[in-house]
């Protein structure tokens, strides 16, 4: 990952009576006078200067740090720092930063860049170091293509993505929550409708460049033309190494698998909304990084999208000269995966992760001492669906989804217990 562009972010409040020439310092003392832009006072976010550095470690301002005062700053790492500088960088400087004021705080973000242009496939078409080279690749069907199949990929795992992150930071209408915009995978599940339509005509049209949508929010595509960037903004401030590092390392399993001819039209359909799924879908196998994605989603109270289902990562297949993609037999997962009807396991993780519907469920079984019948579990289901708009994320014209429940099982599953609260 070194070799690459990479990035980070950290938005932090320094502890009372620390200054910026103080933190610069010890940064300095930490990775080498070398890597750090020495200043007194916070750059200006991406001024002249900001720009002009980066190639070093800076302490810069953020308008959005706000409620810290004089104390809030980010630390900007160099582009092409590696998880090990990191790691030095902010154990050397962690007694600086006011880590009890973060954690109380919805203040602040982590973002990751990762150099998209700079992948090995994309570079060698033009040279992303140049500012003639960029604005020629972000206009490449190659660029465009990874632009959506990274925008599919983050909105079709939203939901594991949310359960690892606090509360405020899941997706919402602020800058940095702002999910996905919806044309990416209406354009991927509708491929004879209007969107698919006008994201074929961007694809083919040599004078637009990436994005085709999604500046600004949980994907942030908005420095692509200047640095040949995406930026992954969700995450909430932290000054843990191993959140940091674990975070850096989906993320960029995330850029690269939509890259990487063998693995870059594997599709994320194909396995369920869940920890393990997403896992698999990313090729990991049982490291640490879904480990730690299991401990974060059980801690922020998902335990249906934790639920352990088994380690089968997708590996890809290997291809070379161009060839085409060979047929695959699915494996017996996979096909179960596909015959198994994805709205009941949508519905039974909504139930299990939502505690006003799971509390209106249990009143129901109280009411019927313990006999739950199918059609008051439905009945329950549509209204909360109704009342929150989900309903119609399984409608389409006239087909009812609704319909093709197992109630009977449902309500079995319920009374039980295995839907518990």
């Amino acid at each position: 990952m070194s070799k690459e562009i990479f990035g980070i972010e950290l938005e932090v409040p320094l502890k009372v009576g620390v200054n910026i020439s103080e933190f610069t310092r010890q940064l300095a003392a930490s990775i080498g006078d070398d890597k750090v832009y020495q200043t007194s006072v916070r750059v200006g976010y991406h001024s002249t200067e900001y720009n002009n550095a980066v190639d070093l470690w800076r302490v810069a301002s953020d308008g959005s740090l706000g409620a810290w005062g004089s104390r809030g700053i980010e630390v900007v790492s160099r582009r092409r720092t590696s998880l090990e500088e990191v790691a030095i960088a902010m154990a050397g400087t962690e007694h600086l930063v006011d880590k009890a004021l973060l954690a109380r705080s919805t203040c602040g973000g982590h973002h990751v860049h990762i150099g998209l242009l700079h992948f090995s496939a994309i570079k060698r078409s033009y040279n992303p170091e140049t500012t003639d080279g960029i604005r020629k690749l972000v206009r490449t069907k190659r660029v465009k293509k990874i632009d959506i199949k990274i925008h599919e990929v983050y909105a079709y795992f939203q939901p594991v993505i949310n359960a690892l992150v606090s509360r405020s930071r899941r997706t919402g209408n602020r800058a940095y929550n702002r999910g996905v915009n919806a044309t990416y995978l209406d354009a991927k599940n509708n491929p004879n409708g209007h969107n698919a339509n006008t994201r074929n005509e961007y694809l083919n049209d040599k004078n637009r460049q990436a994005p085709w949508h999604g500046n600004r929010g949980v994907v942030n595509f908005g420095r692509l033309s200047s640095y040949g960037t995406v930026e992954y903004r969700q995450h909430q401030g932290t000054y843990s190494v191993s959140t940091v590092t674990n975070w850096v390392k989906l993320m960029h399993r995330i850029t690269s698998r939509c890259w990487v001819q063998e693995t870059k039209d594997i599709d994320p359909a194909d396995y369920p909304i869940t920890v393990d799924g997403f896992a698999d879908f990313l090729g990991l196998g049982a490291n640490r990084v879904r480990a730690w994605m299991r401990r974060r989603a059980n801690h922020f109270g998902f335990s249906a999208i934790a639920r352990v289902n088994g380690v089968n990562p997708s590996v890809g297949v290997r291809v070379r000269n161009n060839e085409p993609l060979p047929d695959r037999t699915p494996t017996p997962r996979v096909q179960a995966l596909r015959d198994t009807p994805r709205l009941e396991n949508d519905i039974i993780l909504e139930m299990e992760n939502d505690e006003d519907l799971y509390n209106r469920i249990c009143l129901i079984r109280q009411e019927y001492q313990n006999q739950v019948l199918a059609h008051h579990v439905e009945e329950t289901v549509r209204a909360w669906a109704e009342f929150t708009g989900w309903e119609e994320t399984v409608r389409g014209g006239s087909f009812d989804g609704f319909t093709y429940i197992n109630w009977h099982t449902l309500a079995e599953m319920i009374n039980e217990g295995v839907i518990t609260g």
